[in-house]
């Protein structure tokens, strides 16, 4: 009785540290209107906690079109032309990304999904064309949740 409650208390002490390694983070992708073509960008604030409050920040921001979090541009000079659109996720996740510097350089291909309790999952793959091919093997419920876009950030080991 004794050892099931110690397992019972290690497994709970595990699910807290990892629950404290999640980071929240603002997915903000630009999809260009009528293509698959997108860049996303991984955005963390560390006093920014919790989903309430990175949807606070995005509120503000777009309301404001003064970002004092999650500060970003969205250049619409580069889509001359094309149209596009801004789309933002709030998630947890305890991936680590390097910092985000706006730039020409977005070569990194990622499958990016939310799910439902909000979970960023992104994994590296080698192009944009090997991206769509995974995200259309995906299963239906999984492919709403999921798409590919190009960043500038690496994942962190």
């Amino acid at each position: 009785m004794i050892k099931t409650g110690m397992l019972a208390l290690g497994m709970l002490l595990a699910l807290s540290a990892q629950a404290a390694e999640q980071r929240v983070y603002l997915v903000a992708t630009v999809q260009l209107d009528g293509s698959s073509l997108a860049q996303s960008v991984f955005l963390h604030e560390p006093q920014i906690t919790d989903l309430e409050g990175c949807l606070d920040a995005v509120r503000e921001g777009q309301s404001t079109r003064d970002w004092q979090r999650y500060r970003h541009i969205f250049r619409r000079d580069r889509f001359k032309g094309f149209s596009g659109h801004m789309r933002y996720r709030c998630a947890f996740s305890d991936l680590q990304f390097s910092s985000w510097h706006d730039g020409p350089r977005y070569n990194q291909p990622y499958l990016i999904s939310v799910d439902e309790a909000s979970t960023l999952n992104v994994v590296r793959t080698p192009s944009q064309a090997k991206c769509m091919t995974q995200l259309r093997a995906l299963p239906a419920g999984k492919q709403e949740q999921s798409f590919c876009a190009m960043g500038n950030q690496h994942i962190k080991p």
